[in-house]
């Protein structure tokens, strides 16, 4: 433990990997290409858009970034703490650190690699559930990333509980959900107002053979 006291340590964790998830890789790649990618693409600050404005090298090099920070506050959070929803509140900050970054003015990403990471740390085959069939059916389905993104993690939540075993980890999935639905409102309020529908062309590409038709 950090601190010897169960809320202080806790605290400790939990700002730690705001701060990590906080770290602006997307908005690093763009500068060094002379690009402001909060202003360029989508706008969202994340590995998504810096393999669209920036280039291919450099969406990878974002993405692993972005999967590093979320596996690196599960660590943190597991190795400091005995309790695992400290270490499960702790990928919840390293995603809502990379949400809103404290160092470019609370701009950000979606949080995707953020939770992936925690994921690949703490409970790494339902990474799989989650995009071998989670993910692809609610794409299919709704024919939007961003909405098929919420609603994937919304019953992926309960997929989490039943194989985990634990009330803890369908918080954890909820919260999740929640913070990816805040940091989308106002593409999901389109979707069903204005008929919005839109697949990233990075996400196109992963699921072509499947989606051909999208």
């Amino acid at each position: 433990m950090i601190f010897k006291n169960f809320y202080l340590n806790t605290a400790a964790i939990l700002i730690i990997s705001y701060l990590i998830g906080s770290f602006p890789s997307a908005y690093i790649a763009g500068k060094i290409k002379g690009i402001n990618i909060s202003n360029a693409g989508d706008k969202n600050v994340g590995g998504m858009n810096t393999f669209q404005t920036v280039g291919k090298f450099a969406g990878v090099m974002v993405t692993i970034t972005d999967v590093g920070k979320g596996a690196l506050a599960a660590f943190i959070g597991d190795r400091f703490s005995d309790h695992i929803f400290v270490a499960l509140l702790a990928v919840v900050f390293a995603v809502i650190g990379h949400n809103w970054m404290i160092y470019i003015g609370f701009k950000g990403g979606r949080g995707v690699s953020a939770f992936v990471g925690g994921l690949l740390y703490l409970s790494p085959l339902t990474i799989l559930f989650l995009y071998f069939l989670l993910v692809p059916i609610a794409l299919f389905i709704l024919k939007d990333s961003y909405v098929a993104t919420t609603f994937a993690f919304f019953f992926f939540s309960f997929f989490l509980w039943i194989y985990e075993g634990s009330v803890w980890w369908f918080i954890f999935g909820i919260l999740i959900t929640l913070i990816n639905f805040i940091k989308s409102f106002d593409l999901v309020k389109t979707y069903y107002t204005d008929n919005r529908k839109y697949v990233n062309p990075t996400v196109k590409k992963i699921f072509k053979p499947i989606f051909k038709e999208m």
